[in-house]
């Protein structure tokens, strides 16, 4: 599967099934909740299988409520003050940080355990990053927006050198992906600095991984593809059908969400080691079923561009957890069925 070209994969969080979801807050940190985050884990796994993904994450993030969160709950001297909006009308509790940032809790071992117990399917490990914990956190306490994610950074170094060790007691041998999701990341410009500064602190040390960055919803990419070369990741996980159209037609022309390519693929020839291109290439903010042809003609466009297919992963934009777990399928499936019908042109 590993040589494959196109591999299909997860890119974060799934819909929960609602006995799941509906007592989440008031399980969570129970037996019961790891009995019924696991039943969702592995229902959602399956489901991820019989769609076509090959790379199937952590199985939709069922032991997560929210990205930011995921991380806070398990931070010292982060006080919660109140619900922000992130999008669709759903929220999280943001925090400030009062003190030093320490990891109280692992963020993600449970979780980890359990998959490498339950499957022995490729899986890929997403953890918010530091810049984005930053950006969306209140700071009383450090110097600046530099200083503190950093200190981000180092809390999610020990988390991940944690779980490389329990990775190589099951998987030993196996490269350990990991997914550095960034929303944050373009909002500033002015820090890109910052984001890869904090980023690759994050990675610092470990060997044996793979890692990459997830960013959705730019407001330009550009920002980011001017710091591949300092950015210490081997791939860049991306979101583009969201600003595409849904008529069919191969081409610029047709498919204006995939101009950026262009900088992409330009910055990377400049590279001595290449990045792999995680490209989205169905809405996940929209229900339409994107059609197998239209994917296609996405996919395609795309390696018009790029030329190499061993740099082109396919995935969705970004989570499907706003959509209903049918129609998450049904975008999987399509985007399966459109990659399996590019590879038999390569």
């Amino acid at each position: 599967m590993a040589d494959k070209n196109l591999i299909l994969q997860e890119i974060g969080s799934f819909r929960k099934p609602e006995y799941l979801s509906k007592n989440f807050h008031q399980l969570e940190g129970t037996e019961e909740f790891n009995v019924l985050a696991g039943k969702a884990t592995v229902e959602t796994l399956d489901l991820f299988r019989k769609s076509g993904l090959e790379n199937l994450g952590v199985g939709g993030e069922m032991f997560r409520w929210e990205m930011y969160e995921a991380l806070a709950n398990n931070i010292g001297n982060l006080e919660f003050y109140g619900m922000v909006r992130s999008f669709d009308n759903r929220y999280y509790r943001k925090g400030s940080v009062t003190g030093p940032v320490v990891r109280k809790h692992p963020f993600h071992r449970d979780e980890l355990e359990f998959l490498l117990a339950n499957t022995h399917d490729r899986l890929k490990l997403p953890i918010t990053g530091p810049y984005t914990m930053m950006d969306w956190s209140f700071n009383e306490y450090y110097r600046d927006r530099r200083e503190l994610a950093n200190a981000y950074a180092d809390a999610i170094n020990k988390e991940l050198r944690e779980l490389k060790e329990i990775w190589d007691h099951r998987r030993k041998g196996e490269i350990f992906e990991v997914q550095i999701d960034e929303p944050a990341a373009t909002t500033h410009p002015s820090e890109m600095d910052i984001v890869v500064e904090s980023v690759n602190r994050s990675f610092e040390g470990i060997s044996g991984i793979e890692p990459s960055i997830h960013v959705c919803y730019s407001i330009d990419y550009a920002y980011l593809y001017n710091t591949m070369a300092d950015l210490k990741v081997h791939g860049l996980n991306l979101e583009f059908a969201n600003r595409d159209t849904l008529t069919l037609g191969k081409g610029l022309d047709h498919r204006p969400g995939y101009a950026d390519l262009k900088e992409y693929a330009a910055m990377n020839d400049t590279l001595s080691r290449k990045k792999f291109m995680g490209l989205g290439v169905t809405d996940v903010h929209i229900d339409d079923i994107e059609s197998v042809e239209l994917i296609k003609d996405r996919i395609e466009t795309a390696l018009d561009i790029i030329g190499d297919p061993s740099l082109v992963r396919i995935n969705p934009d970004c989570g499907l957890r706003t959509r209903s777990r049918e129609t998450g399928f049904e975008k999987l499936r399509n985007m399966a069925l459109a990659t399996a019908a590019v590879r038999k042109e390569l």
